[in-house]
């Protein structure tokens, strides 16, 4: 029998926000994770559109920022603003790369201001998400087509599979793609006004550790040098090191330019890296906009 007209798997970020849009948009939708969250529960997420130390524009940061904008204050507060203290020497650069760019930003001493930047707590936002859908928790063995097979030999068929699902559930879909093991520290500071520079603070969060690609999953626990790495370029952003109570470890699955793409049964919609809290509102409404125009 269906178990629905579209099942999503993972309950992430792009997981949850998929099926709110779907569900809101009256599609019947059946979410399927080993648990809420996933590998989306770092404490919390910066909304970036320039990123790193060079700078980069992420691509289509306008409109994944309209459609952040429009999705997630709905359902949690956004905290807007993030000054990056980017050095005298850097700020040409800067500047030529978010020349003709509609990313609003004001220079000031102290760096670059991101006016419609931001950051929000995850843990909350993925409960409001997952209010009222319809959730199966269960462990995907393998996906055939529009048919999921859990653990136990039980199977779940739908009209289109949607694979939200982040870096342990990536080889049910052979897609490839790089795994980037990465660290957060849980602070005693709240930081109200989000910095990034090298590291980022915001929240109760010190993050920004990445380690080497791998080319396959491997479950990651925080290292010690990771922990030295993250005080000391604080020490450098803010002028001190932060305490910190705990930390937390996860590892980003990365598929360069091709987050939404045809699967045999539906589609996948993964591949973020540290960018799924950006980009997951519109990729859902993309999604959405295939589902409708009867593609699937």
């Amino acid at each position: 029998m269906r178990a629905a007209e579209v099942v999503v798997v993972g309950a992430g970020i792009a997981g949850l926000g998929a099926a709110r849009v779907l569900h809101e948009a009256g599609l019947e939708v059946l979410v399927v994770a080993r648990e809420l969250g996933e590998a989306s529960r770092v404490p919390d997420a910066l909304l970036n559109p320039v990123r790193g130390k060079r700078g980069s524009v992420a691509p289509e940061a306008e409109e994944a920022l309209e459609a952040l904008w429009d999705f997630y204050p709905r359902f949690v507060p956004v905290r807007q603003g993030i000054l990056r203290p980017v050095p005298e020497a850097d700020r040409g650069a800067w500047k030529a790369k978010l020349e003709g760019r509609q990313i609003p930003h004001v220079w000031l001493d102290e760096g670059l201001y991101l006016e419609n930047a931001g950051w929000l707590e995850t843990t909350p936002l993925l409960h409001r998400l997952a209010e009222g859908l319809q959730i199966l928790y269960a462990v995907v063995e393998r996906l055939e087509g529009s048919t999921v097979w859990l653990r136990g030999g039980r199977r779940l068929d739908c009209r289109v599979l949607v694979y939200a699902g982040g870096a342990s559930g990536a080889h049910l879909i052979g897609l490839g793609g790089r795994f980037t093991p990465g660290s957060v520290l849980v602070t005693r500071e709240h930081f109200k006004q989000a910095r990034s520079y090298g590291v980022y603070v915001a929240g109760h969060s010190l993050g920004g550790s990445y380690l080497p690609h791998q080319n396959t999953y491997a479950l990651h626990q925080t290292q010690p040098h990771e922990v030295e790495w993250l005080l000391s370029e604080a020490q450098k952003l803010l002028g001190y090191r932060p305490e910190f109570g705990s930390s937390w470890a996860g590892v980003r699955y990365r598929l360069d330019k091709h987050y939404l793409k045809p699967i045999p049964g539906g589609y996948a919609l993964t591949g973020f890296g540290s960018a799924a809290y950006f980009y997951a509102p519109l990729y859902a409404e993309r999604l959405l906009r295939r589902l409708s125009e009867g593609s699937w």
